[in-house]
């Protein structure tokens, strides 16, 4: 009797395994297939109908998300619909509005990634006795300008704004003088050339004078100068060294198929953005840019290609996702560069300051007005862009800080 009772229990036992494994497994295999975007459909009785997914992210969040001119929810979220081609708006007060006709497909994930731009942006000065003939360096984290009409004479000479120092001092850029004038150097009569790599400015002063300075060290200015005109030739030659090194080193990431198309007579003709995923470049001969180059994701971008490349043409190739989208031609636009963190760029065209996304949706105009052309560049967060201009007409022209995000 007593045998029969522990039987008994064990059998239980097993069961009540069996049962939960069995819950678990099939809890299991449906969750999988609602990842996937499959969802239940009691039309012609039960049965899993298959759907696919758009990830609606946007930044900032909590804006809304339209799809067909509907209201469906808000940003982050994700949203189960038949496969199809959908319009989609996101929208907050304040941004400029986000806008792209997505191709939904069954169990993929199409996402986004929505950067949304302020549609009043706020200026705020950098410099407040006047920029005179800025420079921006190659790598856009340093800029150089000089005063020459400071209300005390001291405050007369070359400036240096680090903008790497941006984020430790919350969105506070100051200038710092690395050289005053003197009684027979006037800094604002010079010209500027920063070196490939950034870490040397070379300033010519008169015809036969040339100074060399050293941004390595930034904390040890004022710096010792001297005329170095008797080794320009072979300053000049080392830089034209680092350009080449900087430019294959580059290159060096990209794929053989990409490489004949691209420009390398300049660094910054190529460009990666912050995730090194996609990399913009200025085409240097036409031709078919093959397909295929490597084997794209499931969930590859359904926006206009352009494959065919021509000369002079802008274009970026996403190195994960192999697809190619035009920019614009080079001789339309000038200040071309990423948008940190984003799969925006920016330029400048028809004397306006300009972001696209990537795959050429999303145009949008920041900033419009009295500003230099060759002088436009995102900070390295991404929340702002640097540009000279002036606060009214007739005022002194300021490097101004202008809130985009």
């Amino acid at each position: 009797m007593k045998t029969q009772k522990i039987k008994s229990n064990d059998i239980k036992g097993a069961t009540i395994i069996l049962s939960v494994l069995f819950t678990i497994t099939i809890s299991t295999i449906i969750i999988s297939f609602l990842a996937k975007g499959y969802r239940p459909s009691l039309k012609k009785g039960i049965s899993l109908k298959s759907t696919g997914l758009i990830s609606a992210t946007s930044t900032p969040k909590s804006a809304s998300v339209y799809i067909n001119n509907r209201l469906i929810t808000a940003t982050d979220d994700t949203i189960n619909l038949p496969p199809d081609n959908y319009h989609v708006e996101i929208h907050k007060d304040g941004f400029l509005p986000w806008k792209k006709d997505l191709t939904v497909r069954k169990e993929i994930v199409t996402s986004t990634n929505a950067t949304l731009f302020k549609s009043s942006p706020a200026l705020k000065p950098i410099s407040l006795s006047g920029a005179i003939n800025p420079v921006i360096s190659p790598d856009h984290s340093k800029i150089l300008f000089t005063v020459a009409s400071a209300s005390a004479s001291k405050n007369n000479g070359l400036y240096l704004v680090d903008l790497n120092n941006l984020a430790l001092h919350l969105n506070k850029i100051t200038p710092k003088q690395i050289s005053h004038n003197s009684f027979n150097i006037n800094w604002s009569k010079a010209s500027f050339e920063f070196s490939p790599n950034s870490k040397q400015l070379l300033v010519q002063l008169r015809q036969n004078t040339h100074y060399l300075f050293s941004l390595e060290e930034i904390p040890n200015f004022p710096q010792n100068i001297y005329d170095i005109s008797y080794k320009l030739d072979n300053i000049k030659q080392e830089w034209q060294q680092q350009e080449q090194q900087i430019v294959q080193e580059k290159i060096a990431k990209l794929p053989d198929s990409l490489l004949d198309f691209i420009s390398t007579k300049s660094a910054q003709q190529i460009q990666f953005s912050s995730d090194e995923n996609k990399i913009f470049y200025l085409a240097k001969q036409n031709g078919q840019l093959k397909q295929n180059i490597i084997t794209p994701p499931p969930a590859q971008s359904q926006q206009k290609q352009q494959r065919q490349i021509k000369t002079g043409n802008y274009y970026v190739y996403d190195l994960k996702d192999d697809t190619n989208f035009l920019i614009e031609s080079a001789s339309n636009i000038s200040s071309l560069n990423w948008i940190p963190n984003s799969n925006n760029l920016i330029f400048v065209k028809n004397q306006q300051i300009k972001t696209i996304e990537y795959d050429h949706n999303n145009e949008n105009t920041l900033f419009a007005g009295d500003f230099d052309s060759q002088l436009v560049t995102p900070t390295n967060n991404g929340q702002q862009i640097i540009t000279i201009t002036s606060a009214y007409q007739g005022s002194p022209k300021n490097l101004y800080l202008i809130n985009i995000r």
